[in-house]
């Protein structure tokens, strides 16, 4: 008596923020006050991290969903790799976790609970259950739980793909896999702009462990004339990235804390020789288990970005950074209007109108001296808030931009960084608004978006 059947299983990359479901079916599921077992291990645990009871379901089978419990992992607060971050690579240690299950079964016999491993035995569960996929090294691959959020139709899509990791599938650093952003593959900044690309850094079907990781980032610069130069980035541990201690290793093992990493690659946090006007990065893994550290195949495909020469001063720039649905961060330069409004708030008590600075407390006249007006009671003032009202617009777009920058008042983590400031505002989009015209038979469109930005200083208290 046991597990018989495993029906569903997620996929290998799975995201935090939609469905992550096991199906599976024992042989008890009509025994008095039956239960399935499910022991979470989470983070490769030894031991179960949390242990869940679920009745069959009217087909006798048990079906789990355990997304919620996943995303406790999953801490994007303080997670950045701009401004303020230094090493190349950003590890995935706060924002990615990892999930595997053993499943068993309980009921009542003749009064007494008894517990089933699932295998046939007695006590805790020890059928062992992993992800779908079973190309690659090893069939037993824990499920890799992302800081995704796919819209409905996109997570139906990709639990019902029977392609290796779904949806992701493209996402994976084979040769031309695609970075975790939104945006096109040609883009726009300017010349102090920080600028971020994510990327899934594990290909379980690689050669050999030595091709799984991606080994490095090259950005290649670019003037009118022809290249530069280019400057080889290596995924290392002392550069934020790994799992390899190395750019000298022969194999690789796979750690959740680099499962998805973040390279710095804006004009800001690279050393772009002079007479740049554009440059490239893309990503490499190794192509033989030897000591070199050459660089060996491309993994990725091509990023070009170009620095933005038309310069305004008439607006601030307004550079926001945004959290899209796949993990990454999303960027773009609002540079065409920038109107800010600024207002204050604040909390207030009332105190009598006595002197309260003497021996007695006399009231204060009228016509008393006008230096101790500030001895006075009445309405007091405290928690002082500065809240500036932005608007912002972008030029003149065609409509594949635009389906883009609607990703921004659907972001939960917006930051803009207004004029020269270094360091981003977390900004509250109220509304995105759009104008349109033709221009030669072609629709162009004008985003415009009304946002709030609030700042919590501590002032003085009277």
């Amino acid at each position: 008596m046991a597990i018989t059947a495993v029906h569903y299983q997620p996929h290998t990359w799975s995201p935090a923020y939609n469905p992550i479901i096991w199906s599976f079916t024992s042989d008890l599921s009509s025994e008095v006050d039956m239960n399935y077992v499910v022991d979470l291990y989470i983070n490769g645990a030894t031991g179960y991290t949390y242990r869940l009871k679920q009745r069959p379901n009217p087909a006798g089978k048990c079906m789990v969903d355990i997304s919620t419990i996943m995303q406790s992992y999953i801490n994007l607060t303080d997670y950045t790799a701009e401004k303020g971050y230094t090493l190349p690579y950003k590890d995935s240690s706060d924002i990615v976790a990892s999930v595997m299950i053993k499943v068993g079964e309980t009921y009542d016999d003749d009064g007494v609970l008894v517990y089933k491993d699932g295998m046939g035995g007695t006590g805790d569960p020890l059928y062992a259950i992993y992800s779908n996929e079973t190309a690659g090294l090893t069939s037993d691959k824990a499920v890799r739980v992302l800081p995704m959020a796919l819209d409905y139709y996109d997570s139906l899509s990709s639990m019902e793909s029977i392609i290796d990791n779904g949806y992701l599938a493209p996402y994976i650093m084979g040769g031309t896999g695609e970075f975790l952003k939104r945006d096109s593959n040609n883009i726009t900044l300017g010349s102090t702009d920080y600028h971020t690309l994510s990327f899934l850094n594990w290909w379980d079907e690689g050669a050999g462990t030595y091709q799984t990781t991606v080994q490095g980032m090259e950005v290649s610069s670019y003037s009118d004339s022809g290249i530069i130069s280019s400057t080889f980035y290596g995924n290392i541990q002392s550069q934020g990235g790994g799992p390899q201690t190395s750019l000298s290793y022969t194999s690789t093992t796979q750690d959740r804390a680099y499962d998805m990493l973040t390279f710095k690659c804006g004009p800001a946090d690279l050393t772009l020789p002079s007479g740049t006007t554009y440059y490239t990065v893309k990503a490499y893994f190794k192509d033989s288990a030897t000591t070199s550290t050459d660089r060996g195949s491309v993994a990725s495909e091509l990023v070009t970005f170009t620095l933005d020469t038309n310069c305004q001063d008439l607006y601030d720039v307004v550079r926001l950074s945004w959290l899209n649905d796949l993990g990454g961060r999303d960027y773009y330069n609002f540079n065409m209007f920038y109107e800010k409004t600024t207002k204050g708030k604040q909390e207030t008590y009332f105190q009598h109108t006595y002197d309260w600075s003497g021996t007695v407390p006399v009231v204060l006249s009228n016509d008393a001296d006008s230096s101790k007006n500030w001895l006075r009671g009445g309405e007091k003032i405290y928690n002082k808030q500065i809240i500036k009202d932005i608007r912002i617009e972008t030029d003149w777009l065609d409509q594949t931009k635009i389906n883009f920058l609607a990703g921004i008042p659907e972001s939960s983590s917006v930051w803009a960084y207004v004029g020269d400031d270094q360091f981003p505002y977390t900004l509250t989009v109220d509304n995105l608004t759009y104008s349109y015209k033709n221009v030669k038979q072609q629709k162009l469109v004008q985003a415009k978006i009304n946002a709030t930005i609030t700042k919590i200083n501590i002032k003085q208290n009277i």
